[in-house]
């Protein structure tokens, strides 16, 4: 019993570390998209031009969303769990207070920092983001 009992936990461990690395790998991966990029990702984002973002390798969706152009670049899961990863421009320079893909508003009382960056918790919902360079703003959204 013991001996199955090590076994489950080397496992949830595994695949705990597999998971943060996922993470991990997709954020570098948008930053060096968004730094290899930049001045196109800006052109493109200024004119809110969905189609030049998308001729950018790596970015498969854009929303416009008020002042938020969003990237989605990645995804894994299937709800309810699922985690997004991409980029943003905001035009003011700030980060953004509501999931666009998900409609949270995420309350000044609700973000908080988190790492380099600032997250919201909504439920079972939570969403990181983290400056980049410029306007540009990576996002992780799980859910």
């Amino acid at each position: 019993m013991k001996r199955i009992l090590a076994v489950g936990l080397i496992f949830s461990c595994v695949f705990l570390l597999a998971g943060c690395q996922r993470e991990e790998r997709a954020k570098k991966e948008i930053f060096n998209l968004v730094e290899e990029n930049y001045d196109a990702i800006v052109a493109a984002s200024e004119d809110k031009n969905t189609e030049a973002l998308l001729a950018v390798g790596g970015i498969t969706k854009v929303d416009i969303v008020d002042r938020y152009v969003m990237a989605f670049c990645k995804g894994t899961g299937i709800a309810p769990s699922s985690q997004d990863y991409g980029f943003y421009y905001c035009e003011d320079n700030a980060p953004v207070t509501v999931d666009c893909s998900l409609g949270i508003v995420c309350y000044a009382a609700d973000i908080s920092p988190e790492g380099d960056g600032y997250q919201c918790i909504v439920s079972d919902n939570t969403f990181y983001t983290e400056h980049i360079k410029g306007n540009i703003y990576f996002y992780s959204n799980a859910y």
